[in-house]
């Protein structure tokens, strides 16, 4: 479901040492300006095992400069899902638009939305974030007020490492890069398979061209083999691809043709 949505990102800002023409075969997931990047920031909701499971809570209600208020709460109470119906919040990696709604603005601090749930982070993503010297930037002004409050209140917080099964049908797996310790989310279920990818891609091009990395990317090399990794995992698995920032709802296939593997999303 979607938070929210930037409809024109400046390409450039995104992808600053790549060429217009770079972007040409892809025209058709621009902008309607032809040039810019559309970017929809979205959350998943898998049931699995009796659990209501919460993969990332989008950019929150916080203000956040070049965002707009994301409205996630609603968009849940409109499929019938209140935050007391959530189990289990699960976020890919630690970054402002994936871990906003983790709280609520409550008088002058700030308390978990989903207080009925369990918070699971990667324990490699948990520690560096939440470190002293990683925290205090201003930059991270979001990590001291969507992630420290759930500390801070004794909100329920599970931190795991490697392939961690959260459930039988949902694995995570280590696909670092973007941050220190992003994971994606590997869904199997019924003789189907998928994979909520986080920000393995943050556009479709990148499916194609696993080398392209956004400015966003930590530490781009290791980020590149990561998504070529993932990215042929999907192919030779026939994996349903579940991209939260692509258009919505963002979900697709790696689908090969004349040699190179190319993203076409799913109808719905």
């Amino acid at each position: 479901m979607v938070d929210a949505a930037v409809p024109r990102a400046p390409r450039h800002a995104c992808f600053p040492a790549l060429p217009d023409e770079a972007f040409a075969p892809f025209a058709d997931f621009m902008a309607d300006d032809g040039v810019s990047i559309p970017i929809t920031i979205t959350s998943f909701l898998v049931r699995s095992e009796g659990k209501t499971i919460l993969v990332d809570t989008g950019i929150g209600a916080k203000g956040r400069a070049y965002f707009p208020n994301g409205r996630l709460p609603d968009a849940l109470g409109e499929i019938g899902v209140g935050v007391d119906d959530i189990d289990i919040v699960l976020a890919t990696h630690i970054h402002i638009d994936h871990v906003g709604w983790h709280t609520t603005a409550v008088g002058d601090g700030f308390a978990p939305t989903f207080p009925k749930a369990t918070y699971v982070f990667n324990r490699p993503e948990w520690d560096f974030f939440t470190s002293p010297e990683e925290s205090a930037p201003e930059d991270r002004l979001y990590v001291r007020d969507s992630i420290l409050p759930l500390r801070e209140t004794g909100a329920d917080i599970q931190l795991v490492d490697g392939e961690y099964a959260l459930t039988d049908d949902l694995t995570l797996l280590q696909t670092p890069g973007h941050t220190p310790a992003h994971v994606s989310v590997a869904i199997a279920s019924q003789g189907e398979a998928g994979v909520i990818i986080g920000d393995v891609c943050h556009h479709p091009a990148q499916v194609t061209n696993t080398d392209w990395c956004p400015i966003f990317d930590m530490n781009p090399a290791l980020s590149a083999r990561s998504r070529e990794a993932l990215m042929q995992k999907i192919e030779a698995e026939r994996m349903t691809m579940l991209a939260g920032h692509f258009a919505a709802p963002g979900f697709g296939r790696v689908v090969r043709m004349e040699g190179q593997r190319y993203w076409r999303g799913l109808d719905g």
